[in-house]
Order: C-alpha cells, then sequence, then structure tokens
C-alpha cells in the first residue's frame, strides 16, 4: 500500500513541479554529455594539449554538482513544506514516521530515476552535437553516430548518487525528527528577517552602494592603471562586491517601504499595494537567497566574458602573431640548418631572410602612456625595418606594395594600437630616428608579426639608403642586451600546415650559448653564466593547435557552467513563486470578488513574477557590464573595444534569453494556479 501511495505521490510531484524536474534532467543530460566529451579518443587525440581538456571538465563537473546539491536540497524543503500538512495528516492517522520518511525517499528515488534516464539519453544527443562543434574547431571530419562511453554513465551516476540521495537522506531525518505541530506550520515559514529596523536597512543600502564604487574604482585601478594586476586588490574587490550584494538584498525591502509608503500617491495607485505586500513580504523574507543567487549571476556574467574575451585574444593573437607559417629569429644570422629541414619537410610557398633594426625609443611611445599598452614594449627600443624586405613581406602574404621618399617613414602597428598612434600623429608628424627626422607618411596596421617578432606593438620603415644611419647607432653599447638581439628573422609559407612534431624538430636545431652575467650582492660583484638559446622557432600550426585546444576548453567550460547556474537560479525562482500561488490564491480571489476582472489580475501576477524576477538581475548587470569593460583592459593587445561590448551584449541576450523562458512559464504556470476552481 505504502508502495503504491510512493508512486502516486511521485507521479503527482512531477506534475507540480515540472520545471524542477526538467532542470534536473538537463543539469544530468549537460554532465553526461561533457563528461562524454572528456572521455571521447577522437576530442583527447585531436592535439597534445586536449589531455588537459578532460581534467578540466572533470574538476567543472565536481563544482557544477555542489551546486545541483544545493539546487535539490533547496527545491526539496518546498516540497516538504508544500506537502507538511499531508505528512501531518499521516501522523495523526497513525502512520509511523519512519514509513512517511520512507515514502518521501521512494517517491524521491522514483522522480530522480526518471530524471536521470532521461538526462542521459538527452546527454547522448547533446555529446553529438558538441563533438560536432569540437571536431569543426579543429576541422576535422566526424560522423554522427550511437555513441555511449560507459565511464562517463559511471561518473555521472556517482555525481547523481552524491548530490541526490545523500540530500534525501538529510530531508528524511528531518521527517523522523518532525512534530505534528512544526508539519502543519512548515509551509507558514521562511527565511528568518535578517534586518528588521527601518533605519539600520537605510543604513545597509547606503553602505551597499559605496561598496559597489569601490568595487568598480579598485578594478578600475587594478585592470586599467596598475602595471600589474594585484591578487590582493583583486580579492579585496570579490570581497566588497559580495559584502555589497548582500547588504544591498538584505536592505532593499526597507528601502522599498519608503518608496511605497511615504508617497501616497504612488502608494494608492491602482493595484500597487496590494502588488507591494505581496512582493516587500516576500522579499524581506527571502533575502539571503535573492543575494546568493544575484551573486551567481554576476559569476555567469562576468565569467562567461572573461572566457570570450580570452578566447577573443587567441584568435586574434593567431592573426597578429603568426601571419606567416614559419617564423624564425637568431642572433647571429646563421639559418642553413633550419632552411635544410624545413625544404626537406614541407612544399615551400616562399621564404625569406632579412633584418630588423634597434633604435632608441621614439617619442612615438608616448601615445600609449596613458592606455592599457603602456606596458606591454620592451626595453625602451623600437625597431626599423627597411622599405625593401618591407615590400618583399607584404608582397608574400598578398599586401600592396608601398613607396617612401628619403626623409619619409612608415609606422606599422597592430590594430588596437593605431588610433592612439594616429592621435599622435596628427599633432606631431615627425619623428626622430637615428639624429634623423623622417615625416609620417602613414600607418599600416595589417598583420605582419609586430607582437614580438617584426618589433613590439610597432615598427617604423625607412627607404634602404637611411639604413646605414641607424646601423652606426646599432654598434653603440646600449644595444647589446641579450633579449634585444634576435635581430635577424627568417619566414616561410607553405602549401600544408606544419604540425607539432614539425615544431619539435625545428627547435631541436636551437643552438646555444653561454652569457656572462653580473650581479652585485651585499656590495660585491659576482659573475656567473647562463646559458641561453641563439635562436627561437614559431610556427602556426603549432601555435594553432595550442590555441584551437585552448579555445575548446575555455569555451566549454564557460558555457558548461553558465548554463548550468543560470538553470539553477531560474528553477529557484520558478520553483519559489509557485509553490507560493497556493497562498495567493485567497488574495487574488478576493480582488475577483471585488469585482477586478481576469485581466487586469493577470497584469497584477504578470508583475508581480517580473519584479520578483528582475531584482535578483538588475544588481548583477548594473555593476557586473563595468567591471568587465574593466577587465577587458588587460586584453586590450588584441581585442579591440568594439569586441569587448560585443561579447557583453551576446552574453546579456544569452543568459536572458535562457531566463526569460523561465519567467514566461512561471507566469503562465502562476496565472493557472491562481485562476483554477476553489
Amino acid at each position: 500500500m505504502l508502495g503504491k501511495l510512493s508512486f502516486r505521490n511521485a507521479k503527482r510531484q512531477a506534475l507540480n513541479y515540472i520545471i524542477y524536474f526538467i532542470t534536473v534532467t538537463i543539469s544530468i543530460g549537460l554532465i553526461f554529455s561533457f563528461n562524454s566529451l572528456a572521455f571521447s579518443k577522437d576530442v583527447v587525440e585531436l592535439s597534445s594539449e586536449m589531455k588537459y581538456f578532460k581534467e578540466v571538465i572533470i574538476i567543472t563537473s565536481i563544482i557544477i554538482s555542489f551546486s545541483i546539491s544545493w539546487l535539490i536540497n533547496y527545491t526539496m524543503k518546498f516540497i516538504l513544506d508544500k506537502r507538511s500538512k499531508e505528512f501531518a495528516i499521516y501522523q495523526i492517522l497513525g502512520i509511523e514516521k519512519k514509513d512517511i520518511s520512507n515514502i518521501f525517499v521512494k517517491e524521491n528515488i522514483i522522480i530522480g530515476i526518471v530524471a536521470l534516464i532521461f538526462g542521459v539519453l538527452l546527454g547522448m544527443f547533446l555529446y553529438q552535437i558538441f563533438v560536432s562543434i569540437v571536431m569543426n574547431i579543429f576541422r576535422q571530419p566526424y560522423e554522427i553516430g550511437i555513441v555511449f562511453n560507459y565511464k562517463a554513465l559511471l561518473l555521472t551516476i556517482f555525481y547523481f548518487i552524491l548530490i541526490y540521495f545523500l540530500i534525501i537522506l538529510k530531508n528524511r531525518k528531518k521527517i523522523k525528527n518532525s512534530k505534528v505541530y512544526d508539519l502543519l506550520y512548515s509551509e507558514k515559514q521562511n527565511e528568518n528577517h535578517v534586518i528588521k529596523k527601518t533605519k539600520h536597512n537605510k543604513l545597509l543600502f547606503i553602505l551597499s552602494i559605496v561598496l559597489f564604487l569601490i568595487t568598480v574604482i579598485i578594478v578600475g585601478y587594478t585592470f586599467s592603471y596598475s602595471e600589474n594586476v594585484s591578487f590582493n586588490m583583486t580579492v579585496l574587490s570579490i570581497i566588497t562586491l559580495i559584502m555589497g550584494i548582500y547588504l544591498f538584498y538584505i536592505s532593499i525591502s526597507g528601502f522599498m517601504v519608503d518608496f511605497y509608503i511615504k508617497n501616497k500617491k504612488r502608494k494608492y495607485k491602482k493595484s500597487n499595494m496590494f502588488l507591494y505586500r505581496n512582493l516587500t513580504s516576500k522579499i524581506n523574507t527571502m533575502s539571503i537567497t535573492m543575494a546568493t543567487l544575484a551573486v551567481m549571476f554576476v559569476i555567469i556574467i562576468i565569467g562567461t566574458n572573461i572566457a570570450m574575451l580570452m578566447n577573443n585574444m587567441l584568435n586574434n593573437e593567431m592573426e597578429i602573431l603568426y601571419p606567416f607559417e614559419i617564423m624564425i629569429s637568431t642572433i647571429d644570422g646563421k639559418f642553413t640548418d633550419y632552411k635544410e629541414y624545413i625544404y626537406a619537410n614541407t612544399d615551400v610557398i616562399d621564404m625569406y631572410e632579412y633584418k630588423i633594426y634597434n633604435v632608441k625609443e621614439t617619442l612615438l611611445a608616448s601615445s600609449l602612456e596613458n592606455t592599457s599598452l603602456k606596458d606591454r614594449k620592451y626595453n625602451k627600443l623600437d625597431n626599423v625595418i627597411k622599405l625593401s624586405d618591407y615590400n618583399r613581406l607584404r608582397k608574400i602574404l598578398g599586401y600592396s606594395q608601398v613607396t617612401l621618399d628619403e626623409n619619409e617613414a612608415i609606422v606599422h602597428t597592430i590594430s588596437t594600437a593605431s588610433k592612439y598612434i594616429k592621435d599622435y600623429v596628427q599633432k606631431n608628424n615627425y619623428i626622430d630616428l637615428a639624429d634623423r627626422e623622417y615625416r609620417i607618411k602613414s600607418i599600416e596596421d595589417s598583420n605582419l608579426g609586430q607582437l614580438g617578432f617584426n618589433g613590439y606593438i610597432y615598427f617604423f620603415v625607412v627607404n634602404d639608403s637611411q639604413i646605414q644611419y641607424i646601423e652606426n647607432m646599432n654598434n653603440n653599447e646600449e644595444y647589446e642586451e641579450y633579449y634585444n638581439n634576435f635581430n635577424y628573422k627568417l619566414v616561410a609559407t607553405t602549401k600544408e600546415k606544419t604540425t607539432q612534431q614539425f615544431y619539435d624538430d625545428l627547435c631541436s636545431y636551437i643552438t646555444n650559448y653561454n652569457l656572462e652575467k653580473t650581479v652585485v650582492y651585499n656590495g660585491v660583484e659576482e659573475k656567473y653564466n647562463v646559458e641561453m638559446p641563439l635562436g627561437n622557432v614559431l610556427t602556426r600550426g603549432q601555435r594553432e593547435g595550442e590555441t584551437k585546444t585552448f579555445y575548446t576548453i575555455i569555451s566549454f567550460s564557460a558555457i558548461y557552467i553558465s548554463l548550468i547556474l543560470t538553470m539553477i537560479s531560474a528553477t529557484l525562482l520558478a520553483i519559489q513563486q509557485l509553490s507560493e500561488s497556493e497562498k495567493y490564491k485567497y488574495r487574488y480571489k478576493i480582488l475577483r470578488e471585488l469585482g477586478m476582472d481576469e485581466m487586469d489580475i493577470n497584469k497584477i501576477i504578470f508583475k508581480q513574477v517580473f519584479i520578483y524576477f528582475a531584482i535578483p538581475l538588475v544588481i548583477p548587470i548594473l555593476i557586473s557590464i563595468p567591471i568587465v569593460l574593466c577587465i577587458g583592459n588587460i586584453f586590450t593587445l588584441g581585442v579591440k573595444y568594439q569586441e569587448i561590448i560585443k561579447n557583453i551584449c551576446m552574453v546579456s541576450s544569452i543568459f536572458l534569453l535562457v531566463y526569460s523562458i523561465y519567467f514566461v512559464a512561471t507566469d503562465v504556470q502562476f496565472e493557472k494556479n491562481i485562476n483554477e476552481e476553489w
């Protein structure tokens, strides 16, 4: 009999909490699909660096499991409160607490197993989508088929048992220790009022705003003006942000009291009084939950934007840093061994050797002083390339040829610095190179390796006849520092992509030499030798494999976490509102009896659900956007400001879309519950 009762109640419970059931199913589906990706040989063998993908996904799944366990625990509390009277009646009828707790456990096991089955089936489908995306990123062929990974399934079941059944046992214990009185009035219990006095609410509200401003100032300084990102300042900004969020939501109900009560016109306008009373009573008792959801939203928005900025940086870096398939720098200009290996192992389209020259840092560097690029240059030096070499490089990459007069120069820069340099040149159209003045003819920003290979951020181009003056300056001892002497260059383009093995083999030709260094310790000079390489090798194929690997890891981890946290947060709000619909039913019935029509009642319901969903969302959006803009400064070497704005809009749109689906579903179900016949 108790078994039939458990099955019937489980069926009824699934119908009443369909949003919760769907969210758990989707969560399990995502966990299973990502675990399948982590254990997929096809994915892991794409790159030597993809071995880290498995580790990242497993760690991420563990974090996700804790979040889902919080959702299930919170949801079961609502389920228990909703059915508390039912359990109290069972006790009054003489059913033992042990049997009642067994009923609760059995029906939740049934729902959990059904969610697990549907989740695994969904995960198999999602896996095909995700693995197709990964293969497309690496440009590898892939055929869709039924794939079932037992390791992924066992790991998913382990997570499920860990986060689901332990919570069931906790609630089972709670039922056993409950009294009839507690069960009868459990539905009326909410979170305790953290702050009750309105005066204290005002002070806390003001303090929360101050903490938000402090957070933005700290983040702005740390990521925009500080030379290095400070770990301590970053931790401090996180602490002030979290404190501000919790204080804001603890005090918001008191602030709403003043906003409505002290303005009679606003207070008595239409249905404001009814709506206000419904909201403030709930917000005041749900402040900690609201704050926790807001913190999760901040993590979602900021974390996903940072992940996308990293992806933008990686993709743009490929185009800026690796315009040629093979790029080699040496100190001595010896390329014979490298060239022999390249010709023997690739089909070379074009190859060229040249030299770049050092000059003292020019006044052009001042154009970057007040930007996030100010600390990106090396050792107070600028670089120069002669016109014939420059045109040869442009020809290899398919760019048009350029000309210069004797007293003219070209500035070639990365695109993200182009604006600052153009602003400088508009005011100062001449530049001194090797004690000679040149007029800046133009500013070019096409990708030519000007981020560490051909100069750093920018380089100058002068006529071949002017190089003699710069070579004379290069003989000065000021230019003898080791890391500025990789001035001999070789670039090559090939018909096929180079591989990791090709890169490793090419690096084996790098020879070393002993560099004598001198340091002063306690007033005494000490000399020591350091073994330094004579060359440096870059290949687009090797770096592209690394970039795609990191892109995959970062993107999928961000999507994984963001989707789960968004669904969890929206589910909590939806369940909470739908669980309260029975309580609000009587209040809306009174409005109906007073003559209010169904359309107006539905408008009030819409406003109530909308405001309830909006409150934990407003602060995260308002505070996250300026924080993302500040953090974006550390990526401006390879990411344009427009890309940062685009990312913010895209992340916010996807987040709001998922969130809105839950909002609409909650509003529809809430209206249905309210409008049901008594």
